[in-house]
């Protein structure tokens, strides 16, 4: 088998739809093929949309200058035509021992009918979304490497709040690094510890002080994101320069946690035990303990008045029944309203 160096082949497809994973593996072969001193003769760089399967073999099949090896890069490799293709078979299956040919693409395209001539002498790699607890296994293997180990609560509770773009998560992860020092093991306190410090209050932040009741809070965060005509829907992420109007998202997101803590109270009901109702619920089990807690606060018939008054107030503003400023600070008074006062609809 034709190779390049120790763990290096002639020939690499990589594709999926998570950008994040490929730009790394990119960077890593790179890395591993050329110095930055060599890439100003060595390193090509293609694009399927623009170049010819004919220029690309012809870069990959010269020579290195005053390097052992040569880097050619070819994106959008899904897509080219069959003309092309065509053009880079006989390389394929000939390619030259000192170069690292690297195609990428959101998906094998043309070329999954070539896959197997492909594994032949290289590697063709898939690099899916991650979702869920791939999202949780991807930040612990992060941590892991950067010799600190993070709870599986605490990786969730980041997945629950930054959201799923690795980018948006490995900056996450960077600020909780630096912030803990020396500590070895980041639990759920550390992480809530560094998230809340943020100048620029979240959407999670509004319905968790509804979920507690906690008017005042709840009040001076929508009053800022109104303010502001935009609302970040991840910590940190500075405001949006195009500013959209947040209403839309705030009413869906209140809606939407008063339906998930109805979903606790239901799946609690049952006496199945925190993991049990995680997985039933497809929840982390910090947010499903978190929602019970909140769960407290409310009826079965104070939640469904809840979800009834963010669609009543939707479809006020949508009709101009009043100033929307109004109508949201109204709701929001109306969600959190005392316990003694909820106590009448139990």
């Amino acid at each position: 088998m034709t190779r390049l160096k120790a763990e290096t082949f002639p020939i690499y497809f990589l594709y999926g739809s998570e950008d994040y994973l490929i730009e790394e593996e990119i960077r890593r072969l790179m890395n591993q093929t050329l110095s930055v001193k060599e890439r100003g003769f060595n390193l090509h760089l293609f694009n399927g949309e623009e170049h010819s399967g004919q220029e690309i073999v012809q870069a990959a099949q010269t020579l290195p200058m005053f390097s052992p090896y040569r880097f050619v890069l070819v994106r959008k490799a899904d897509q080219f035509d069959d003309e092309n293709i065509e053009a880079f078979l006989p390389y394929i299956r000939d390619p030259s021992p000192s170069t690292c040919l690297v195609m990428c693409g959101q998906t094998p395209g043309p070329w999954k009918r070539y896959q197997k001539e492909i594994e032949k002498i290289g590697r063709v790699n898939e690099y899916p979304r991650l979702k869920g607890r791939g999202l949780v296994s991807w930040i612990r293997k992060r941590m892991e490497e950067k010799g600190k180990f993070i709870s599986e609560e605490a990786a969730g509770y980041l997945v629950e709040v930054i959201g799923d773009r690795l980018q948006d998560l490995d900056n996450g992860l960077e600020k909780i690094f630096l912030s803990v020092g020396n500590k070895k093991k980041i639990e759920l306190s550390d992480v809530e510890g560094i998230t809340s410090e943020v100048k620029v209050s979240t959407v999670f932040d509004l319905t968790d002080a509804i979920g507690r009741q906690n008017l005042e809070k709840a009040l001076t965060i929508l009053e800022k994101a109104l303010e502001s005509k935009a609302i970040p829907f991840k910590k940190e992420e500075p405001p949006p320069k195009r500013k959209d109007d947040p209403v839309p998202l705030l009413l869906g997101m209140m809606s939407k946690h008063y339906w998930n803590i109805w979903r606790v109270k239901e799946t609690t009901s049952s006496r199945k035990n925190l993991d049990e109702m995680a997985k039933a619920l497809r929840m982390q089990a910090w947010n499903v303990k978190k929602l019970m807690e909140q769960g407290r606060n409310f009826s079965e018939t104070s939640l469904r008045e809840g979800i009834l008054k963010c669609h009543q107030t939707d479809l006020a503003i949508k009709t101009g029944r009043g100033p929307k400023n109004l109508l949201m600070e109204k709701l929001v008074i109306d969600l959190c309203r005392p316990k003694t006062k909820r106590a009448s609809l139990t």
